[in-house]
């Protein structure tokens, strides 16, 4: 099959896959569209069970970005890297230099940074090698992220709940990296009842010993009685049996291509659940980038965070206006934003 029939083939620009012998590295890069403004998106670092899995990570991954752009109000297009496989840590520099060797070779038209599995270190070593690598920036990327998720969940329970805060409201975070850790300190100090879940459990029981919130099996949260559910670990955690086990009735979270399959965003809805699709919500981490890249000061990323709202109010209202799922909504305001950004480009040419 060639990759143009991948089922999670978008109309990409640019796909290539990299072998480098010497420090064993396998990769893939994937720019879904390349615009005027370079191509963005972060190098992911898993163990993936095949290529092919990489392959479909990386393209869901990429055209997500250029979404979470569009959407954001950016013009960046949506790329993506993976790193196949977790390196040992006696080769770990070698490869980190190698994908930073890669990323060059591209000449800006590609820049990649912080993603699951890439470590602050590992992006000294590739900045070290290319000017094309972002994440260390002050605030970094998850900070942003998690302040962004704030003002979507404040968003989404003004509309399921119409209340105008998150006192007593129960919120339960799955997922407790940087993002989740984040999150789950500023709900408690707006008021929200905190549970949390991590397949690391010294991660959690340092969140109970914390802030004291409750700590519940990863695999089970989305199943607690709990009010809005917010998933900040990998994706498809919204699927046929997951979406049958939800009490919340809105969910709200950091992790990328949280549907297992365009289907679901229908289910949450027949379900009564608002869900606020991923890509909007959990854009802070690009505005912190796109911050990095254009010198733009701490004042114009909380504007556009802050502005989360309003498209999520737009995404809503067009949901019930249409009586369609919010995700099918997102997906048609994201593909006429890329589409009138790609009129202006073919118009000025």
């Amino acid at each position: 099959m060639s990759i143009q029939h991948h089922p999670d083939f978008d109309q990409h620009d640019e796909i290539a896959f990299f072998h480098d012998p010497e420090s064993g590295l396998r990769a893939i890069v994937a720019l879904h569209r390349s615009w005027e403004q370079p191509s963005v998106g972060g190098c992911r670092v898993a163990d993936y069970a095949t290529e092919d899995e990489a392959l479909s990570d990386v393209l869901r991954l990429s055209s997500g970005m250029t979404k979470k752009s569009v959407m954001a109000g950016l013009a960046f297009g949506g790329a993506k890297a993976v790193i196949i496989g977790v390196p040992e840590e006696s080769r770990r520099a070698a490869v980190m230099r190698a994908m930073a060797r890669i990323t060059h070779r591209f000449g800006g038209r590609f820049r990649t940074g912080v993603d699951l599995g890439l470590r602050p270190t590992d992006i000294n070593l590739m900045q070290a090698e290319t000017p094309y690598v972002f994440g260390n920036a002050t605030p970094p990327p998850s900070h942003a992220t998690a302040d962004g998720l704030l003002v979507s969940i404040k968003t989404a329970v003004r509309h399921k709940l119409a209340r105008p805060g998150l006192r007593g409201v129960r919120v339960g975070v799955q997922g407790l990296g940087k993002v989740g850790m984040r999150l789950s300190t500023l709900l408690v100090s707006e008021g929200a009842t905190v549970v949390v879940g991590d397949i690391d459990g010294a991660s959690a029981e340092r969140a109970a010993d914390e802030f004291g919130v409750e700590v519940i099996a990863p695999d089970r949260i989305h199943a607690a009685e709990i009010d809005l559910f917010c998933p900040c670990a990998r994706g498809g955690i919204l699927n046929d049996r997951t979406i049958a086990e939800l009490e919340a009735s809105m969910v709200v979270g950091a992790a990328n291509n949280q549907l297992a399959e365009p289907r679901h965003g229908e289910m949450l809805r027949e379900r009564g659940v608002l869900y606020a699709p991923d890509y909007v919500v959990n854009a802070g981490g690009l505005i912190a980038v796109a911050a990095e890249l254009n010198n733009r000061p701490e004042g114009w990323i909380s504007e556009k965070l802050d502005g989360l709202a309003g498209t999520l109010d737009q995404l809503f209202d067009a949901a019930e206006r249409s009586n369609s799922c919010t995700a099918l909504a997102a997906d048609r305001l994201a593909e006429d934003r890329i589409q009138a950004i790609e009129a202006s480009l073919r118009s000025a040419a």
